[in-house]
């Protein structure tokens, strides 16, 4: 009879036990490839922000108090600045549904060029320059309300006048970065704003965020100073950040995900550890009286301990079942993403698969190490005394 055979034969000699620690070990590893993949993809991002050079200005005070538009013009002038694109928050939703989205209008002319990572084609731009009521979706967005270009699409919004627009979806954007984003003409929402004679002037033609590109990522810090200085003493002053303090600054406000991840994957590969050290440390000690018997009959304890990591290996393999699972679920529901900006759509990578199964199987050899030293430290004559 061979290692192999033996060890398979013994993992199954309990099978309930076996059943029940390969499905919590399945399970854990499931949760845990979904954890390692989403900080992976929220790393991806972030990093990816980080590399645009883009600054985010907006009111000193918080970022919901408008800004006029006259401060476009004043921030376009400022030296080293190459293009401006304003932005303003709608909030909207579907008729019939309470969710929200992240709904932005944004200038239509340097939209393109500051957000060349949109990714868009010459159809879709040629659609979004000549078409009043363009709207661009990420492509977690359209997948998950059902629409796609050429689409017509009514939001409704949440922040006063609370109006209702209706759009037509000109492109998609496949970009990581913007997988739940609508993004519409800033001068459509204006108009829509003037028209409703129950707000004020100012309200209408403000905006919350400016986006600013330089003309060199070399200068970001002299243009941020330079802005904020501009309108230093001012009514509406401002505070200037770079693209990727602003991102993480936003993501913290639903609390800070990363930290979150880590600290429940932890938690996580602790329970896998636990739950089969006490599988092995049973099989070992249901097994003294043969592991005694095998040893008098000149087994070394080299081989004992074969057995013992062998089944411990088999026991992390057959759990690793769990980040095909992860994959698949994924796959299947992963592609809509969540309703907040700069929130990846999450995939397992190749890397994260890789270190999940060989984490699993890690982890199970781990788990046979106590009852492991118990076993090399094993009394033949007091194991043999203790059957008798």
């Amino acid at each position: 009879m061979t290692l192999l055979i033996l060890i398979w034969r013994n993992l199954w000699r309990s099978r309930t036990r076996t059943i029940l620690t390969c499905a919590s070990l399945a399970f854990s590893l499931f949760l845990l490839t979904i954890l390692s993949a989403t900080l992976a993809c929220m790393e991806s991002v972030a990093a990816a922000t980080a590399e645009h050079k883009r600054l985010v200005v907006h009111h000193k005070t918080t970022v919901t108090k408008l800004l006029p538009l006259s401060h476009g013009p004043r921030l376009a002038a400022i030296p080293g600045v190459k293009t401006v694109c304003g932005m303003r928050w709608f909030g909207g939703r579907l008729e019939r549904s309470q969710e929200q989205f992240p709904s932005m209008a944004v200038d239509a002319v340097t939209f393109p060029t500051v957000f060349d990572d949109f990714n868009l084609t010459a159809g879709e731009l040629s659609e979004w320059n000549d078409r009043r009521t363009a709207a661009v979706l990420g492509v977690g967005l359209a997948n998950r309300i059902g629409c796609g270009i050429g689409g017509r699409v009514t939001l409704f919004g949440t922040v006063p006048p609370y109006l209702k627009v209706e759009f037509q979806v000109t492109g998609i954007t496949h970009s990581p970065a913007y997988p739940n984003v609508f993004v519409f003409r800033l001068d459509y929402l204006l108009e829509a704003l003037r028209a409703d004679p129950m707000m004020p002037p100012d309200h209408d033609d403000a905006v919350n965020l400016y986006w600013v590109r330089t003309t060199s990522p070399d200068n970001l810090d002299d243009v941020r100073a330079a802005v904020d200085a501009t309108f230093a003493h001012g009514s509406d002053a401002t505070m200037t950040e770079s693209e990727f303090a602003f991102v993480s600054q936003f993501t913290k406000m639903f609390g800070d995900i990363p930290a979150l991840v880590r600290n429940i994957g932890l938690i996580v590969m602790a329970s896998i550890l636990l739950v089969v050290c006490n599988t092995m440390s049973t099989a070992v000690r249901e097994r003294i009286g043969e592991l005694a018997v095998l040893k008098a009959l000149g087994f070394g304890t080299s081989h004992l301990l074969g057995l013992l990591f062998g089944e411990a290996a088999v026991i992390g393999l057959i759990g690793s079942v769990g980040c095909l699972v992860a994959i698949l679920a994924l796959g299947l529901t992963g592609r809509a993403g969540l309703s907040m900006p700069y929130f990846p759509i999450i995939s397992v990578s190749p890397t994260v698969a890789v270190l999940g199964v060989v984490g699993s199987i890690v982890i199970s050899l781990a788990a046979a190490l106590p009852p492991a030293r118990h076993m090399a430290r094993l009394s033949v004559t007091a194991a043999l005394r203790n059957i008798a």
